[in-house]
């Protein structure tokens, strides 16, 4: 894991000259060879590819307006006034420098942008991204002409080259993607993932978990001068909702490790089990266990919970904001002795007494496929 305690902040517009780009009507231009870049999070952000020749030449960073989404281009290309164009002022770019610049500014970005708050020219002269910092010694080298920040700290090109190279050459010892190295124990065939599901009974959400909303901190409000804690979201375009590191919040007690978080708007039921401690945005729900509860078995539920947001809930028709702590009911399987179901007569999980089976859902999970790195 990298360690970024020593990295420094630097300011975008020390680092790049940024410019937006030009917008051409659809009757201007047909199919053809040259990416048309636009404010896409997705296929690097090239809309479509057309007959225009190229405004821009590659080698640059480009970055849409909504959601601040990041691509290095190596094409040559045209884009729309919806993005924003970043080339080097300073110092040489390639592939593997732009490929660690864009990590670093969409993970510290992305959340903080989107439709009603577009991330400019303007605004994105103004963002502030950490990355490694040159150093002798255990001391900062610093240029004293300051073409890189204004304390004149110096970016570590060098490391990024380095670092970037280190993660290249594990691709291709693994002959294909960091995840093609992942190995399993677990045989696919032996694995019974066929589920059967027909004694399974009916439970409200809020009485297997204690359930709440989140903390509600806005993205505007938060700072990243000692970022400590995940902040989570209500999107799933980032792994367990997680948009970036922040600061501690004054006041505000984060949330511990293996608390479920699910999404109420945005990706609709986007449904996790956190890792580390956090904070939440707006319109994100908390789902804290009643009693202990491995991993294993809240991957399960929150794998269920997921799929009964698909079929029941929308966004903008069935909100689920004034339904997962009312009258939210998922089926999970139960004990059974023999035949016959085992009836709790305290009645702590449902009101007929059903028991949810916590150990099936353990050890549905733990012997999938890839269950055992879990």
């Amino acid at each position: 894991m990298l360690n970024t305690s020593k990295w420094k902040n630097f300011n975008l517009d020390k680092l790049f000259t940024i410019n937006a780009g030009i917008y051409h009507y659809s009757d201007e231009y047909d199919i053809g060879d040259t990416p048309y870049i636009s404010a896409s999070n997705e296929n690097n952000g090239i809309q479509q590819r057309i007959n225009l020749e190229p405004e821009f030449s590659g080698n640059c960073i480009v970055a849409g307006k909504v959601g601040c989404t990041t691509f290095y281009q190596s094409e040559d290309f045209c884009a729309t006034s919806d993005v924003n164009i970043f080339r080097p002022k300073n110092f040489e770019l390639n592939r593997k420098i732009g490929l660690f610049i864009t990590a670093i500014i969409n993970f510290s970005e992305n959340y903080k942008w989107n439709y009603g708050r577009q991330c400019r020219v303007g605004d994105s002269k103004k963002i502030k991204i950490k990355l490694p910092t040159k150093m002798n010694n255990d001391e900062y080298v610093i240029d004293s002409e300051k073409k890189f920040s204004d304390e004149g700290y110096i970016p570590d090109f060098d490391f990024i080259n380095k670092f970037m190279k280190s993660v290249e050459n594990v691709e291709r010892k693994n002959k294909g993607s960091i995840r093609d190295s992942i190995k399993t124990e677990n045989d696919i065939i032996k694995c019974d993932s066929e589920v059967k599901a027909k004694n399974w009974k009916d439970f409200y959400l809020h009485d297997l978990f204690n359930t709440s909303m989140g903390n509600g901190i806005d993205a505007i409000a938060t700072t990243k001068e000692n970022p400590k804690y995940n902040y989570i979201t209500r999107s799933d375009i980032n792994p367990n909702g997680v948009a970036g590191l922040i600061d501690e919040v004054e006041n505000i007690i984060p949330y511990p490790s293996g608390t479920i978080t699910l999404a109420l708007g945005g990706s609709l039921g986007a449904c996790f089990v956190q890792k580390e401690p956090f904070y939440t945005g707006q319109n994100v729900g908390i789902l804290q266990e009643k009693e202990p509860l491995s991993i294993h078995t809240k991957l399960f539920i929150a794998t269920l919970i997921r799929n009964e947001c698909k079929i029941k809930f929308q966004a903008f028709g069935r909100e689920l904001n004034s339904h997962f702590r009312k009258d939210f009911t998922l089926k999970l399987p139960v004990l059974m002795n023999d035949n016959e179901y085992v009836i709790d007569n305290e009645k702590r999980y449902s009101k007929i007494g059903y028991m949810p089976d916590w150990k099936f859902m353990e050890n549905y999970i733990k012997n999938l496929p890839y269950g055992d790195r879990i």
